[in-house]
């Protein structure tokens, strides 16, 4: 899982890098051309997170047949494989240049780097169930998240000192150790098995897995309830007595058993895009995905008195997953909107988070009056002047920059290979470079013209200013990584969920103004981020349960995966609208866009909290 939200998030690390490499050019006669190409780069961008998510739309509703049929182990393999196909593509598209490989690249990732969240839950319940299993859970999500935040400090790294191109291939590399990691467990898992040591079974002559569901009442004589242990006695029956130990029972009766095969036409479910996103009418989701990962693990193992808590109960037991999803409660609906709205500005926001901080922190523009004494020669390296072309401004007088503001470039220039020395020229990518009106559009610092010949100022502020940003942009993973366990914990403590709901937004809200308005450090604003992030998801998810009914929750969290994947493929075209009708600029107006999904958020969860108490405060009970 590391390898594969390391993958998952190299666009976002490597914004600025992506739009050296892709917008560069070697000459350009018109002042719109540099304008143009970075509104492009921007709706190009965000296409690669919306064409990921545009499959997870519809996935939950058939990853978990492949789980349940083909076993987690093989499911697994062919998942890790999809992101190795995916991110192969998209290193290809980007050596190639080519935006069509690149979104196809990320399109296959999207289909292997949620689903295999699904097959790798099963396997922790099949190793670690009744044994830690919320333990195993966390580390694995801890785990897994520290891949994007290795990627935020290693990817800039990288691709400044040896290219973008060196940067994704490197990726290819994590995915391909993933692949080679699901292998060893497959191998793993196929010598427990013989050993007779995992619980697998068999019904009806397939091999299935043993899956938590949240089971009432007793079946008694119903053969869909007797399984066979797949080394032991077939009447051995795996139960969870009074205390929690996993007990033996002979007969077909299985009482309150929180344990019970995932069959054949059952489905693991997933909760949101960073959850396993399978959709089973019956079953309760177990796993983070690349897209989130916040979710508290007590969730995983909810009680049964939590569940007969849910509305409608006395209503007509649904037959199928259509029933199930149409008489799904009001309460669940709003919060999937709840859903939709608050990840919306915190997850698209990480997509563009490199370049809003450059932009508003660590690569600011220079002030307007400055230009270069020699504006249509080279700012420094082997073809400046060698009385240095220094910054002036309008009276002559030399530009005071700050470290966070870009050095100025020449505003022209006209440069030909053959009329340089070669020594010089040798590693040039181009034989000439010629700009009526060069902006820092044009330039690609993996070109050693830029990068030693021309602006090597530039550059090397450029390339300390997206490391910095990369290790910036980290803070609110981090709090993922590391305060998941605990604020589900706390929430579990003192209930009150629909009411941090709210508080999580209205911190989103204090965020963004405050990155909008302000110019002061983004460290503070991203901490707020993570913890309204952390926060929120260990809030939201554990809440659709309490919402539906008891054989709805598995339909309800597919539902609410598929609804969240649809707002996260608009909200990134939508923020690239924002950003070309903002003459290319993401502040104030991107982030303004992120209030009002925050504000939005907070209107919702108002309103969650008044129905919540018309019935008797199931959301902000203790304990439900």
């Amino acid at each position: 899982m590391t390898g594969v939200y390391y993958s998952f998030d190299i666009p976002a690390a490597l914004h600025q890098q992506l739009k050296d490499t892709m917008t560069s050019s070697t000459s350009n006669t018109s002042a719109n051309s540099s304008s143009h190409d970075e509104s492009s780069f921007s709706m190009k961008f965000n296409l690669l997170y919306s064409v990921y998510s545009i499959p997870n739309i519809f996935l939950p509703f058939l990853g978990g047949t492949l789980v349940d049929s083909l076993g987690a182990h093989t499911a697994a393999l062919i998942f890790a494989s999809l992101t190795l196909c995916g991110q192969f593509l998209f290193a290809l598209g980007i050596s190639l240049q080519s935006w069509n490989i690149m979104l196809l690249g990320r399109t296959f990732y999207g289909f292997g780097g949620e689903s295999i969240s699904v097959a790798t839950s099963t396997l922790n319940n099949e190793w670690f169930r009744g044994k830690e299993l919320a333990l195993s859970f966390g580390i694995n999500l801890a785990v897994s998240r520290l891949g994007s935040v290795v990627n935020d400090f290693v990817s800039p790294k990288v691709a400044n000192e040896y290219g973008v191109n060196q940067a994704v291939w490197l990726g290819v590399g994590m995915n391909f150790m993933s692949v080679i990691m699901t292998l060893g467990i497959c191998g793993l898992t196929l010598w427990r098995r013989k050993a007779g040591m995992m619980g697998c079974h068999d019904v009806g002559g397939r091999e299935v897995l043993m899956e938590p569901l949240l089971s009432g009442g007793n079946d008694e004589g119903n053969d869909d309830n007797d399984i066979g242990s797949c080394e032991h006695d077939p009447n051995i029956e795996t139960e969870v007595n009074e205390e929690g130990d996993m007990d033996n029972k002979e007969g077909t009766e299985q009482g309150h058993s929180l344990f019970q095969p995932l069959r054949h036409n059952d489905a693991m479910d997933g909760d949101d895009s960073e959850t396993s996103t399978v959709l089973a009418c019956n079953t309760i989701p177990m796993e983070i995905s690349p897209t989130d990962g916040n979710h508290t693990n007590d969730r995983l193992l909810l009680d049964q008195e939590a569940l007969e808590n849910s509305s409608s109960e006395d209503a007509t037991v649904p037959k199928t997953c259509m029933d199930h999803v149409l008489q799904l409660d009001k309460m669940f609906w709003i919060l999937c909107l709840s859903c939709v709205v608050v990840y919306g500005c915190v997850l698209p926001f990480n997509n563009i988070a490199s370049g809003i901080l450059l932009e508003r922190n660590y690569f600011t523009d220079p002030p307007s009056s400055c230009h270069l004494q020699y504006e249509d020669m080279c700012s420094m390296g082997d073809l400046a002047p060698k009385d240095r072309n220094k910054a002036i401004d309008s009276n002559g007088e030399t530009c005071v920059l700050t470290k966070s503001m870009r050095p100025v470039l020449p505003s022209s220039l006209s440069i030909y290979a053959s009329s340089v020395n070669s020594t010089i020229s040798a590693d040039w990518m181009n034989d000439s470079y010629v700009f009526d009106h060069l902006t820092e559009n044009d330039l690609d610092c993996g070109d050693a013209f830029w990068r030693k010949s021309c602006t090597a100022d530039f550059c090397i502020a450029q390339k300390l200013a997206t490391e910095k940003s990369g290790r910036v942009m980290s803070i609110p993973y981090l709090f993922s990584a590391f305060l998941s366990p605990l604020f589900g914990h706390v929430v579990d403590k003192i209930g009150r969920r629909a009411i941090l709901a709210v508080v999580s937004c209205v911190l989103l809200v204090s965020v963004h103004l405050s990155l909008a308005w302000m110019h002061s450090s983004p460290v503070i604003p991203l901490v707020g981020q993570g913890l309204a992030y952390v926060g929120y998801a260990a809030v939201i998810w554990p809440s659709v349960p309490l919402t539906v009914r008891k054989e709805s929750v598995g339909t309800a969290f597919g539902a609410m995966t598929a609804i969240q994947n649809v707002g996260l493929a608009l909200f990134p075209l939508v923020i690239a609208c924002v950003y070309k009708g903002s003459s290319d600029r993401y502040i104030p107006n991107v982030e303004y866009f992120f209030v009002i999904c925050a504000l939005v958020g907070v209107v919702i969860g108002i309103l969650l909290n008044v129905l919540d108490k018309k019935r008797e405060g199931i959301l902000n009970k203790i304990d439900v």
